[in-house]
Parts: structure tokens; C-alpha cells; sequence
């Protein structure tokens, strides 16, 4: 937890088109570097350590340059980090993690049916996000930012979470 809140202090001075990104979305940034670094993707013949691990942020950024920011300092396994944004549905399956804002609940369910089995991190932060499947989930809790992770998404995946992620999230509660 420490080491998201040094991540977003560093990212402060990223910008959006609209100012200055909110203090939850520096947080949010430096939790997808954070995930992505305890999170074991299957090996495909067409990756290799050489290639950038790739961010995507379907729809409309709201992380201004923090997501660049921390991609410009940091790398992941040895692998540099490169940020896309992903305009549609088709895109998608191009990247290894990939964010959903709530302004995105429309394009959801269709995404995540199309990225199911490509082995691609779905993060995001609404409800519909959460009952469609995705991965993590990112929720509020007392003012401060958290995630579940989805397990059963995960696997079907291929995603490995590392069990030190997995003690960092809140529980999700199955339905009876």
C-alpha cells in the first residue's frame, strides 16, 4: 500500500485535458503498475521479455499523464511498459492489461465476452464492470481506493495473481 501511495505522489503532476487528475485516479495509476507487477501472464509464442508490457484505457482517459509518467520510470520483469489507448472493441485483445472507466459501462459485457480466454487483465471500477466478469475491481471503501479480485475471471484468463495481491484485496462476496 505504501508503495502505491510513493507511486501517486510521484504522478501529481500528471494532467488531463480538463486539469489536474484527481488524486483517486494518481492512486488508480499506480495500483494498475502495481497489479501488473503481481500477476503472472501464461507464455504465448508471439510475446517475448523483450516486448513492452501494454496498458490500455478503453474510452476516455482519466489519468492524464500519470500512467505515462510511471511508464517513462519504471519497468515491469525487466519488460518496459508502454500505455495504449483503446478506442474499441476490436483493439481490446492488443494489450495485457486494460482499464475500463465508468464512463465505459456500455462497452463492458461486449468487451469482456471478446477478450474471454485471450489472457488479458480487465480492470475497472463499476458494478456492471464487476457482475460482467472483469478482473479486479476497483471499489471505494471509508475515502479510499480498493479492489476485489474476481478469481474465477482470472483463471479463465490463464491470469496466475500472486498471493500477496490476493491479501491486499477485499473479499467479494459470493451470492447464495
Amino acid at each position: 500500500m505504501a508503495a502505491v501511495n510513493r507511486l501517486a505522489a510521484r504522478c501529481h503532476n500528471g494532467r488531463s485535458r480538463g486539469g489536474t487528475v484527481s488524486k483517486e485516479y494518481q492512486i488508480k495509476a499506480a495500483y494498475l503498475y502495481n497489479f501488473a507487477k503481481f500477476v503472472e501472464w501464461p507464455a504465448r509464442a508471439s510475446t517475448n521479455n523483450q516486448s513492452p508490457l501494454v496498458i490500455g484505457v478503453f474510452g476516455q482517459n482519466p489519468f492524464g499523464d500519470a500512467l505515462e509518467a510511471i511508464a517513462k520510470d519504471h519497468k515491469i520483469n525487466g519488460r518496459t511498459i508502454a500505455i495504449k489507448s483503446v478506442t474499441d472493441v476490436t483493439e481490446a485483445g492488443s494489450v495485457d492489461l486494460i482499464f475500463f472507466a465508468v464512463t465505459e459501462d456500455d462497452h463492458i459485457s461486449e468487451t469482456l465476452a471478446t477478450l474471454k480466454g485471450k489472457s488479458v487483465l480487465t480492470v475497472g471500477e463499476s458494478e456492471k464492470f464487476s457482475k460482467a466478469g472483469g478482473v479486479i475491481h476497483f471499489v471505494r471503501e471509508s475515502d479510499k481506493v480498493r479492489f476485489q479480485v474476481n478469481t474465477t475471471a482470472a483463471e479463465q484468463q490463464g491470469l496466475i495473481i500472486s498471493a500477496q495481491l490476493l491479501k491486499l484485496a477485499i473479499p467479494t462476496h459470493k451470492e447464495p
